[in-house]
C-alpha cells in the first residue's frame, strides 16, 4: 500500500479515535444540542463524517452504490445516541478499509466520479482517488475538531478528552 494511502487512512482511524473519546461521553441530549437553530448538533457532523467517508470511499473509489440523503444528515434533530453514531463511523471505516486495502500507488491517478443525486443540490464531479483519499482526510479532520471542541464544552467535568495539555 503506498505512503499517501497508508498515512490518510491513519489520520481517519485517529481522528475516529478522538471521535470516540469525545462523543462516548456524551448523553442523548448533549449530542443533538444545537447552540442556535440554524448550527448542527454534534449528532449531526457524525451522520455528515459517516455519510461524506461512505459517499467518496466506499461508492466513488470502491464503484459501490450510494444512497446517501445529505439533507438529512444536517436535518435531524435526535433519535441516535452516542454509541450507535459511533457505531456508524466504525461500520463505514471498515467498509472504507476493505475498498482502499488493496489499492496500489498506480492507482491513485486513477479519476472515478463522486455521485451526488440531483435532490441533493450538490453538482457531481471527478477526482483522482489520491484527491478523494487527502480531501476525506482533511474533511474528517476539521469535522473532528469541532466536534471535540463541542463536547468538551458540553461535558460536565474539565477533562482533558484528548490528554493534549493546553494552558487553560
Amino acid at each position: 500500500m503506498s505512503e499517501i494511502i497508508t498515512e490518510c487512512m491513519r489520520r481517519l482511524d485517529q481522528s475516529l479515535g478522538y471521535l470516540e473519546l469525545a462523543v462516548g461521553r456524551l448523553p442523548e441530549e448533549k449530542v443533538w444540542f444545537r447552540p442556535r437553530e440554524k448550527m448542527n448538533a454534534i449528532g449531526n457532523l457524525c451522520l455528515h463524517l459517516a455519510g461524506n467517508e461512505y459517499q467518496h470511499l466506499v461508492s466513488a473509489i470502491g464503484n459501490r452504490s450510494a444512497d446517501r440523503d445529505r439533507p438529512a444528515e444536517f436535518l435531524t434533530r435526535g433519535g441516535y445516541p452516542a454509541e450507535e453514531l459511533l457505531e456508524q463511523l466504525r461500520q463505514v471505516r471498515a467498509e472504507s478499509w476493505s475498498v482502499v486495502r488493496d489499492l496500489t500507488g498506480e492507482d491513485l491517478e486513477r479519476v472515478v466520479t463522486v455521485h451526488y443525486p440531483e435532490s441533493s443540490g450538490v453538482d457531481s464531479y471527478n477526482w483522482s482517488i489520491q484527491k478523494i483519499l487527502i480531501g476525506t482526510a482533511e474533511h474528517y479532520s476539521y469535522h473532528t475538531g469541532q466536534i471535540v471542541y463541542a463536547a468538551k464544552w458540553l461535558q460536565e467535568e474539565d477533562v482533558h478528552l484528548l490528554n493534549w495539555k493546553h494552558y487553560n
